[in-house]
């Protein structure tokens, strides 16, 4: 007689439960690293047409994929260690011309300056007006100095993120062929609808990935070239400090360029300061065009407005990971689905 379905479970139930606990504290340890990984695997995605092209060219499969983590690696760090350096050395230039209390002396009295003639214009007491400045200025350096401690505590962290970033980047496309192998045992996709599926799969990763490295090219491009022509700052590091702020949710582009334009005020260059503030407003409105029209631009058509919906709510719930993972799961949505229907009720629609 055979042993029934219950019969087995009963039998087996310590097995599962042993097996179960140990998959989920397996998952519970690895929880800090899923961004990364996941962010590993829209960057293995995205390059994986590169690999494919270099081992067509007569390139072997590991040294292409060596070269691509290195070439990767070298990109995100390069620019950097150049900021740094150069960065450094002008803060040390500028040091070694004025102290730090000079330095404070004189930028208080340019907008001590700015406050007076406020003041005037608007028939208002002067000392009044410098102690509810002096007084928001203290509230705001406890504001900023927190935030920068809180970002130099988390260099660590970002450090580490960054490099199992670049290890699962490399993971994922060395184990191309075996997850290609999971996903045809394990989903069951007809061989056309699955070779359709991982293609578009790879396109949404690279139209994701690209678009707003892309828009970041163009906010850093617009803020380095207005600072450039305006006098104001080292345009390669404002480049690089406004591509990479472009990532970041809430402080971007925009308000960078505009702390540049406030800069460009307490020295008295009124005209680079108002040109800045333009420069800021045309790279705020950048973001918000850009990044959605490239990423609608792609394979998979994705009405713009859905797109920004899926870029804000992204950043709204994951931070910065979300200006990937939100219009990657936009263009999913409108890929993706059709052909898992089309996998699963074939005759419908062939109706």
């Amino acid at each position: 007689m055979s042993e029934s379905l219950s019969d087995k479970f009963i039998k087996n139930f310590f097995k599962i439960l042993i097996a179960l606990l140990i998959i989920f504290a397996f998952i519970y340890i690895l929880v800090p690293f899923i961004i990364p990984v996941a962010l590993g695997g829209i960057l293995a995605m995205a390059f994986s047409p590169f690999i494919s092209h270099f081992i067509k060219k007569g390139h072997s499969r590991k040294k292409s994929l060596i070269a691509l983590t290195f070439l990767l690696f070298v990109v995100g760090i390069a620019p950097v260690t150049v900021v740094l350096i150069r960065g450094s050395k002008a803060v040390s230039t500028f040091l070694s011309e004025q102290s730090l209390i000079a330095t404070k002396h004189n930028i208080e009295d340019r907008i001590y300056a700015v406050l007076d003639n406020f003041s005037d214009l608007n028939n208002l007491d002067p000392t009044t007006v410098r102690e509810q400045f002096d007084s928001f200025m203290t509230t705001a350096g406890k504001y900023i100095l927190n935030l920068f401690s809180t970002i130099l505590s988390q260099i660590p962290n970002i450090v580490l993120l960054g490099f199992v970033t670049i290890v699962s980047f490399y993971f994922f496309l060395a184990n191309e062929e075996h997850i290609r192998k999971i996903f045809d045992r394990y989903f069951y996709f007809t061989k056309e609808n699955g070779d359709r599926f991982i293609t578009l799969i790879k396109t949404c990763c690279k139209e994701v990935f690209f678009s707003n490295v892309l828009t970041g090219i163009v906010q850093a491009s617009i803020v380095a070239g207005g600072a450039f022509f305006c006098g104001i700052g080292d345009a390669f590091i404002i480049f690089i400090c406004t591509f990479f702020l472009s990532f970041i949710p809430l402080f971007g582009a925009g308000p960078f360029a505009f702390c540049i334009a406030i800069l460009a005020f307490l020295e008295h260059k009124t005209g680079a300061g108002i040109a800045m503030v333009v420069v800021a407003l045309i790279s705020g409105i950048a973001d918000n065009i850009v990044r959605p029209y490239l990423t609608g631009l792609g394979e998979v058509k994705v009405h713009g407005f859905i797109t920004f919906l899926a870029i804000i709510g992204g950043v709204l719930v994951m931070g910065l990971p979300g200006l990937f993972v939100g219009p990657l799961l936009a263009l999913l949505t409108f890929g993706a689905l059709p052909i898992i229907l089309d996998d699963y009720f074939p005759e419908r629609n062939q109706e």
